[in-house]
């Protein structure tokens, strides 16, 4: 039987580093638009919305093809709102409005707009072919510092944070380490059930770190127009998400 997997798209306007960050230009695209388009390009995502508390983040998203087909309430909009409780009002709405059970959710934040369709689908393509696993993160492998060479300064006094020696040990000796991108979440319904996103063990889809970037700062912002100005979308205006009059 085919799973029914609803793409979710959060988005409220009240982001504190970069005022209207979801909306901020990004090579002349509003931010949230590479999200609308990688999931309006999927093959495997049974349909998308996103949810807002903003009017102007809404306008913008149907503007660029999404749909809204509610407003997130002002107390699941703060800055201390857990993410469940986001997920758990957008499912249940969307079933309620579209007569639908939802068996999966993918939740796309579009401050990842690395992230393509092609890895959204093998994400849902993992989790479906692992039966027993009942959420996915996206990750990527992290060859910059290395937990095994870090550490806590307490009055003065260096402790290794892994609280093991490592001197003299080459860093090509380390374990691999992988850092969630946040590009990729997936959730079974019986996990949301639980009021739980993500599981103690997840699966993992791995992504390039180069597509990994994660928007907080205006220098993430010039990192990932860089990227774009240097890819095969040598002009990602055209074409990557088509604006609607």
């Amino acid at each position: 039987m085919d799973k029914f997997v609803l793409g979710i798209i959060p988005a409220r306007g009240g982001s504190k580093g970069i005022p209207k960050k979801n909306i901020t230009l990004v090579c002349g695209i509003p931010l949230i638009g590479y999200t609308i388009k990688a999931a309006s390009q999927s093959r495997l995502l049974s349909d998308t919305i996103v949810s807002t508390d903003s009017i102007e983040i809404r306008d913008a998203a149907l503007r660029l093809g999404a749909k809204v087909p509610f407003m997130r309430p002002p107390e699941l909009s703060d800055d201390h709102s857990p993410t469940i409780k986001t997920v758990s009002h957008a499912v249940k709405m969307y079933e309620e409005l579209y007569n639908k059970t939802v068996d999966i959710i993918a939740l796309l934040q579009p401050t990842t707009p690395l992230r393509t369709a092609a890895d959204i689908d093998q994400s849902i393509k993992l989790l479906l072919d692992n039966p027993l696993s009942n959420s996915l993160i996206s990750c990527y492998l992290n060859q910059r510092v290395h937990p095994r060479i870090m550490y806590t300064i307490n009055n003065g006094i260096c402790t290794p944070l892994l609280n093991n020696n490592t001197l003299g040990i080459r860093r090509q000796e380390f374990e691999d380490i992988y850092v969630r991108n946040g590009a990729v979440y997936l959730t079974k319904r019986q996990l949301l059930n639980e009021n739980k996103l993500v599981d103690d063990y997840p699966l993992c889809y791995i992504m390039p770190e180069e597509r990994s970037v994660n928007i907080d700062t205006e220098y993430d912002l010039k990192l990932v127009e860089y990227f774009f100005k240097g890819s095969a979308l040598k002009n990602p205006a055209k074409g990557l998400v088509p604006l609607n009059p």
